[in-house]
């Protein structure tokens, strides 16, 4: 079993990021739409996401395998290397995340996106309401998942 290391991401790690976010997306989620470019990506993560999020990673074998980005209590972004997909880590990063919040967390989640929605509703998320996907970029259905203490 590999030792994990989960702490804070550093601004030079960023491109890694997003070539592993890519990699996810791009297996877990290829019924989405690929709306941008890996160069969009990186821009994205340097100037969003680690702007104004929490933003852990998991390294496993000196690689990022996972993270997670965290802002007021929404988990705005969580995504794991798919070869490394129900190993724990998801689990951790949940627990992480629950433990530092105020007591409720909140995220989006796609429809379409079984095997996620089945891990968070395992770990005690609720399903609040259900969008046409009007409201997020790839125009795909998505359910508002809560998690109460």
């Amino acid at each position: 079993m590999q030792t994990l290391e989960i702490r804070a991401a550093r601004f030079d790690e960023l491109p890694e990021v997003a070539r592993m976010y890519r990699y996810s997306r791009d297996r877990c989620l290829s019924f989405l739409p690929r709306l941008h470019t890996p160069e969009e990506d990186l821009w994205f993560f340097q100037n969003i996401v680690f702007k104004s999020n929490e933003l852990t990673i998991v390294m496993g074998d000196e690689q990022i395998i996972g993270m997670m980005a965290i802002k007021d209590d929404w988990i705005e972004q969580l995504y794991l290397d798919p070869r490394h997909l129900r190993k724990g880590i998801g689990t951790k990063l949940l627990d992480q995340a629950k433990a530092q919040s105020s007591g409720t967390l909140k995220l989006m989640c796609f429809v379409e996106n079984v095997d996620a929605r089945a891990f968070y509703e395992a770990h005690g998320f609720k399903e609040v309401k259900r969008t046409s996907g009007s409201e997020n970029e790839e125009g795909a259905p998505d359910i508002l998942y809560e998690w109460q203490a």
